[in-house]
C-alpha cells in the first residue's frame, strides 16, 4: 500500500496461489524465480544488483525497489543468497515488510548461528520463518527439479510445499529448527565435494599414467559406485568442459561450514579437510568461479 501500511495476506496463500516474492537473482535465484514466473505465479523480484531483476521482468515478474516491498507485498517470501554474510543482510532488509500470516524461506545453505538468527529477526515480526536450503545446481533449478532440506515450524513448512513443489522434485521436513535443515544439508555437501575431488584426482592419475580415462568410468558406472553424479561429472572431465554448475567459492563455503561443525560436535573429519584444502587451492588458482 502507498502508505506503507503491511496489508494482509490473500486468501489461498496457503495453497500457493497468493502473491509470492523472491530475493536474490544469482545464478540459482534466477532459475527458480523464473520456474515460479513460468508456473503462472504472481511473482515479484529485487536483487542488490538491480540489473539482474531485468531478464525477470521481461518473464512476467514484478519489480520491486527493496527486499521490504517484498515481504510488503507477497504472502510468502523465498530467498536465495550465496553465504551467511549476505543471507544475513537480506532477511534484515526484507524483515521491516514482514508480519503475522507472511512466511519467509530461506533456501541459502548457511551455518546452523545464521539460520537461527533469521529465525529469530522473522519471528520478532510476527511472521513465520523456514529454512530450506537446495541441493542441485541451476541446471536442476532451471528443470524445477531441486531437493529441498528444510527445517523450521512445521506451518511454514505446509505454505511453502506448494511453490517448492514447483521448483523442486522432493522436498523434506528435517525438524522443527534451522539447525535441523542445516546439518543435514552439510552431510549433502560433504559426500558431494569428497566425491567430485576423489573422481577428478581418479581421471587426472588415470590420464598421466595412461590408463584410458574413459574406460576408467565405464567401469565405475557398470560397478557398485555407479551414480548420476560420477557419470556426468566425470563425462565434463574427460571432455575437458568445465562450464560451472556449482561454483568452487560456493562449495569450498560449504565444506568449511561442515568442518567447523565437525569440530562443534568433535568429530573427526580428515577427509572433508583435505578435499577443502584443494578447493581452496583451487580458489587460489583463480578457479573459484568455475
Amino acid at each position: 500500500p502507498a502508505d506503507g501500511t503491511a496489508r494482509p495476506p490473500e486468501e489461498g496463500a496457503m495453497a500457493g496461489q497468493g502473491r509470492v516474492g523472491f530475493l536474490g537473482l544469482g545464478i540459482m535465484g534466477a532459475r527458480m524465480a523464473e520456474v515460479l514466473v513460468k508456473s503462472g505465479r504472481n511473482v515479484t523480484v529485487w536483487n542488490r544488483s538491480a540489473a539482474r531483476c531485468e531478464p525477470l521482468k521481461a518473464a512476467g515478474a514484478s519489480v520491486a525497489a527493496d527486499a521490504a516491498e517484498v515481504t510488503q507485498s507477497c504472502d510468502i517470501t523465498f530467498a536465495m543468497l550465496s553465504d551467511p554474510a549476505a543471507a544475513s543482510a537480506v532477511v534484515k532488509a526484507a524483515a521491516p515488510g514482514m508480519g503475522p500470516g507472511r512466511t519467509y524461506v530461506d533456501c541459502s545453505t548457511v551455518d546452523e548461528a545464521t539460520g537461527e538468527s533469521s529465525a529469530s529477526v522473522i519471528s520478532a515480526t510476527g511472521g513465520k520463518f523456514l529454512a530450506a536450503p537446495v541441493s542441485g545446481g541451476w541446471r536442476d533449478a532451471a528443470k524445477g527439479e531441486l531437493l529441498f532440506i528444510c527445517g523450521g515450524e512445521k506451518a511454514a513448512f505446509d505454505a511453502a510445499s506448494p511453490l517448492m513443489d514447483v521448483m523442486g522434485a522432493q522436498s523434506w521436513h528435517t525438524g522443527k529448527t534451522p539447525s535441523h535443515a542445516s546439518r543435514a544439508k552439510l552431510m549433502l555437501q560433504i559426500m558431494m565435494g569428497t566425491m567430485i575431488g576423489s573422481l577428478a584426482e581418479c581421471l587426472a592419475l588415470s590420464k598421466a599414467s595412461g590408463v584410458d580415462q574413459t574406460m576408467v568410468l565405464q567401469m565405475l558406472m557398470k560397478g557398485a559406485m555407479a551414480n548420476p553424479l560420477i557419470g556426468a561429472k566425470g563425462k565434463l572431465m574427460i571432455e575437458g568442459k568445465f562450464d560451472p554448475n556449482f561454483q568452487v567459492y560456493l562449495q569450498q563455503k560449504d565444506l568449511r561450514l561442515a568442518q567447523a561443525l565437525a569440530e562443534k560436535v568433535e568429530v573427526p573429519a580428515p577427509i572433508t579437510a583435505a578435499a577443502n584444502a584443494q578447493y581452496i587451492r583451487a580458489k587460489q588458482l583463480g578457479l573459484a568461479d568455475n
